[in-house]
């Protein structure tokens, strides 16, 4: 194993488990859940979804490995992993996760459960479902920004509220449109070696649905805030992350998209979450002391 290439282990997809750090925090403040042993629910979601990824890395190896660039991204194409050592590294990694998660009873163990079970029909053979189309889809629609945000709730024994169902339908459709935007990009080379939703449904068609989803996106989220379902302080969350929306509109069909642009709408997502997830929880002392 290559110290020079742990980076990429730990590193690599920044943006996802970013966003999912995010959207933690933000089920956190709608409910007014900012107590000091809830603080650590978005750091222990986001590490879940960094092992997420990092397994879906480990069974993309042999298909990146079949091109040079994303290739240099993938940390086991770098650095190999036998089979028994993954197996024991990821067992050590979700029985630590389950450790800090064992606060929340027996709702940890269904998570974590729910959570391993969909990683593993996700990336791994024989399911695959990442490389089913429909089903590639349908994985990220419920599991990849809806899920963090529903377990969020789920495991602080939280009540629905239409915010709730509102932020739903705006993660649902970010999603939905976010890996359609990666089958996009990376349609030459998954052409070559597996088949998703873009390469049997083509890449127009995959093109007009991303920038249907994305206006729908916008149109969905500023409705909400327009009617005061969601709240006008989550409104910066969705002005960092606008660029990277409209940026879908105006370059080419089959560009790719911009990942500097990507990594300054998250750091200013980061910087805006760290800020109200401090100011809320001192409000909230302040109130309590008071």
């Amino acid at each position: 194993m290559s110290i020079q290439s742990l980076p990429k282990l730990f590193l690599n997809h920044a943006d996802a488990w970013g966003v999912t750090f995010i959207i933690s925090s933000v089920a956190l403040l709608v409910h007014d859940a900012l107590t000091p042993e809830n603080l650590i629910l978005p750091l222990v979601v986001a590490s879940c979804y960094w092992l997420g990824f990092a397994l879906n890395d480990y069974f993309d190896a042999p298909f990146d490995a079949q091109d040079e660039q994303k290739g240099r991204r993938n940390f086991f194409v770098v650095s190999p992993v036998s089979r028994p050592v993954a197996a024991v590294g990821l067992a050590l990694v979700v029985l630590a996760l389950l450790a800090v998660f064992a606060r929340y009873g027996e709702r940890s163990i269904i998570v974590m459960v729910t959570g391993c079970l969909a990683m593993w029909l996700y990336s791994a053979p024989p399911f695959r479902l990442k490389s089913r189309p429909v089903f590639d889809l349908l994985m990220h629609v419920f599991f990849v920004q809806t899920f963090p945000y529903s377990v969020s709730v789920y495991l602080l024994g939280l009540s629905w509220s239409g915010v709730d169902m509102a932020l739903f339908s705006v993660f649902a459709l970010a999603s939905f449109s976010a890996q359609l935007e990666q089958q996009v990009r990376d349609y030459e080379v998954d052409a070559r070696t597996e088949q998703n939703f873009t390469t049997v449904y083509g890449l127009q068609t995959s093109s007009r649905l991303l920038k249907a989803a994305s206006a729908l996106l916008f149109i969905n989220f500023a409705g909400q805030v327009l009617l005061g379902v969601i709240p006008s302080y989550l409104v910066p969350f969705g002005l960092a992350f606008l660029p990277v929306l409209l940026h879908r509109f105006w370059r080419g069909a089959d560009a790719p998209r911009s990942e500097t642009l990507v990594r300054v709408s998250l750091v200013l997502a980061l910087a805006y979450a760290g800020f109200v997830l401090v100011g809320g929880y001192a409000y909230l002392m302040d109130q309590f002391i008071h």
